[in-house]
């Protein structure tokens, strides 16, 4: 059973109480708890759990959010990682599924981390970084800050910089980084796939709502409508495709409606041969033992209920890495790729009646 905690690797279960409404649980290093701002009154706090898996690489394997100090704590995910990294190059091999090959950890050193080193293998970057103005107006404005953690997973010639980040305003995002010595001078595409394990407020009634922007004339229309069964969804650029999450018993104390809003980061539309490649989105119902990426369309081929459901999502991206000379180090000796990054971000949406980060 999901809700049943099964302790992996490096997992120690500890207190109950440290996770009221969860039976997740970990210990120091894989335990990780962050309030904002770092000095001063407490605004709002992060609780996760993480480790290394060989393939996915980091995984958040648990994920809460207290918007504030008198507030209760949020679950928002069960499990978030990679599903898949697609590697097609374009002359139509070789076609490299990355995650499948198991690839372990680069052990990091001081020089790569500017935070803490953390991890039975050294394998996980946990750093504190201020991330620019959080709003402004005129002479008035308010910085923000942002854990990140983050683990370099060795896939021979590739380095990926897996990263997870978890901001003071409630935003979540995840990129991959890809970097390392490219084989050979080919075009090709690095496509991460992630799986996000949503779990709102905890497992029971979540709902993915589809969003959609029309222009009509002058005016533009939003539009939104529950997934209500899987399905595969396509991202038009032109109509802001966005996906969002709500519970059903999660609401502000004004009584408003709920969610995270999930909201890609991308450069373009990679579809390939392989049909997991031909949607952006793929909405599917939890079921513990569907973690494959390149099996999505088999998962999503009975048509199950997604609404008022404990459903997950899974977004694919791509990277086009174009080889430059800039790949190649200044003596010709080797080449090296500059790091290129794929992401995502998830948005709170009417988690706070009004923002408590003002002024």
């Amino acid at each position: 059973m999901k809700r049943t905690l099964i302790v992996l690797i490096a997992l120690i279960t500890i207190a109950p109480a440290l996770f009221a409404q969860s039976p997740q649980t970990c210990s120091s290093p894989y335990f990780v708890e962050q309030q904002f701002p770092t000095a001063g009154p407490e605004v709002s706090r992060w609780r996760l759990c993480w480790q290394f898996v060989d393939g996915p690489g980091l995984v958040i394997t648990g994920l809460w959010f207290r918007p504030l100090p008198a507030s209760p704590w949020i679950k928002v995910l069960y499990d978030g990682r990679l599903a898949e990294l697609f590697v097609p190059y374009h002359a139509g091999s070789p076609r490299y599924h990355d995650i499948t090959y198991g690839f372990g950890p680069v052990p990091l050193n001081s020089a790569q981390c500017t935070g803490k080193i953390i991890g039975t293998n050294s394998e996980t970057c946990m750093e504190v970084r201020d991330r620019g103005l959080m709003w402004m107006w005129d002479g008035t404005s308010r910085r923000g800050q942002e854990l990140v953690l983050w683990s370099v997973i060795a896939a021979a010639n590739y380095n990926y910089i897996i990263e997870w980040s978890f901001r003071d305003d409630g935003v979540l995002s995840s990129r991959v980084g890809a970097t390392g010595v490219p084989a050979g001078p080919n075009t090709h595409v690095h496509g991460p796939l992630w799986r996000l394990d949503i779990d709102l407020n905890g497992a029971c009634c979540d709902t993915v709502m589809q969003m959609w922007h029309k222009e009509i004339g002058a005016k533009g229309f939003d539009m939104m409508s529950a997934v209500a069964t899987e399905t595969g969804i396509h991202w038009d650029p032109a109509a802001y495709t966005t996906l969002h999450v709500v519970d059903a018993n999660l609401k502000t104390p004004k009584g408003k409606q709920s969610g995270w809003m999930f909201m890609p980061e991308r450069g373009g539309t990679p579809y390939h041969q392989e049909p997991f490649t031909w949607f952006t989105y793929w909405v599917t119902p939890y079921v513990w033992s569907e973690t494959d990426g390149a099996a999505l369309p088999t998962y999503v081929a009975n048509g199950r209920n997604t609404q008022n459901a404990d459903t997950v999502i899974w977004y694919y991206g791509g990277l086009h890495h174009i080889i430059r000379a800039e790949d190649n180090a200044p003596d010709g000796s080797s080449q090296m790729t500059l790091v290129m990054y794929e992401g995502l971000h998830l948005m709170p949406v009417n988690v706070w009646d009004s923002t408590p980060f003002y002024p």
